[in-house]
Parts: C-alpha cells; sequence; structure tokens
C-alpha cells in the first residue's frame, strides 16, 4: 500500500464517535429545556434525573472519542465502551419510561 494513501483509523473512529455523543447530549438537554420552559404537553416524559444521566454519559463519551483520537484507548475497546454507554443510556431510558 502507498504511504500516501494510509489511513487513520483512529482519527475516523474517534471523529464518529465524538459527533454522535454530543447529539445525544443536545437531544437530552433539549428535552429538559422543553419539559420546564414551553408550554409543550408531552405524552410521555423522561424523567430529569434520566436525561442529565445520559448527557452525562455523552460527555463520558465525547472524552472516550479523544482519548482514540490521540491513540491513548484502543479503537475496539473504545467502540465496546462507547457501545455498551448508549445501550446503557437508551435502554434505561425505555425501562423507566414504560414503566
Amino acid at each position: 500500500m502507498n504511504e500516501n494513501k494510509k489511513i487513520n483509523w483512529n482519527l475516523i473512529t474517534g471523529l464518529i464517535i465524538t459527533l454522535i455523543n454530543p447529539y445525544w447530549i443536545w437531544y437530552s438537554l433539549r428535552l429538559l429545556y422543553l419539559y420546564h420552559y414551553s408550554n409543550i404537553l408531552f405524552l410521555i416524559m423522561i424523567p430529569d434525573w434520566l436525561l442529565i444521566l445520559n448527557s452525562i454519559l455523552g460527555l463520558v463519551g465525547i472524552f472516550i472519542g479523544l482519548s482514540i483520537i490521540r491513540q491513548k484507548m484502543m479503537i475496539k475497546k473504545g467502540i465496546l465502551i462507547d457501545f455498551i454507554i448508549l445501550l446503557s443510556g437508551i435502554s434505561l431510558q425505555i425501562i423507566i419510561t414504560s414503566i
């Protein structure tokens, strides 16, 4: 393979993880804002503590993405941890709102 076409997988994977998690933070904080400062009537409301927990987990995911970019964490380990964090946050949200 040519040296000029070498793909930096750490950069690509870290950027993808770093772009997914801010969306998750934005979604949670936007819902929290709409719950308290709008006149929209929601049929199902996610508890505030869960929205804050999802935002904190999103921040952890951003730090995981940055550590992959800086090559302080292996790609497989970072993807696995971030997937577990996202899956646990989403499943907790589903379980709490279905009760």
